[in-house]
């Protein structure tokens, strides 16, 4: 009897994902291999400040209180916030996936020239490979539709409006994409 039931859970938890590793398997795709790659290497080493920044927490109690922390007014050491090794930060530029997601934009007076007195200013790329990957599958997730649209009308959002709106959505950390939303948010 313990066996049946032993392999009736194996059965039960292998078949009840299927929906969320076909979302993976289509995200994954349209993001391509190297990106994939990349973008797990920033989910490492995030996870991996989180367990040192948070210690005495479960890893998905570390992602909402990281949040709470990097937009909470009192906070003044942004440094420990910086998660990206040297390795992967060099790895996330030179592998041209830090220009799927952001972009620069140069603002002066003269708006149809890039001079010296520009001012240069960081925005989302929203013609990249990440937000071409969210988009299919943003009607999948009520959290993943609402990030992608207002990501693509709004761009970047301050610390404190991207925390309030992700928390609105009671973020599941165990979650590959809301894992990764937080992170891409903060790897700039």
């Amino acid at each position: 009897m313990k066996r049946f039931l032993f392999i009736f859970i194996l059965l039960v938890a292998g078949c009840s994902n299927p929906k969320n590793q076909k979302q993976i398997n289509v995200f994954e795709t349209e993001l391509g291999e190297n990106n994939v790659e990349v973008l797990n290497l920033l989910v490492s080493d995030f996870e991996t400040n989180l367990k040192e920044l948070y210690p005495e927490l479960k890893l998905k109690d570390a992602y909402k209180q990281y949040l709470l922390d990097i937009s909470d007014k009192k906070t003044k050491d942004f440094q420990k916030f910086k998660f990206q090794t040297k390795k992967t930060q060099t790895k996330f530029h030179e592998s041209g996936f830090w220009d799927e997601i952001y972009r620069y934009e140069y603002y002066s007076e003269d708006s149809f020239t890039n001079t010296i007195d520009s001012t240069k200013s960081l925005s989302a790329n929203n013609f990249g490979k990440y937000m071409a990957a969210l988009y299919e599958i943003k009607d999948t997730d009520s959290l993943i539709y609402r990030y992608w649209d207002i990501r693509e009308a709004a761009g970047l959002l301050p610390d404190s409006m991207f925390v309030d709106g992700i928390l609105y959505f009671n973020p599941d950390f165990d979650n590959y994409f809301h894992k990764r939303i937080v992170v891409i948010e903060y790897s700039f």
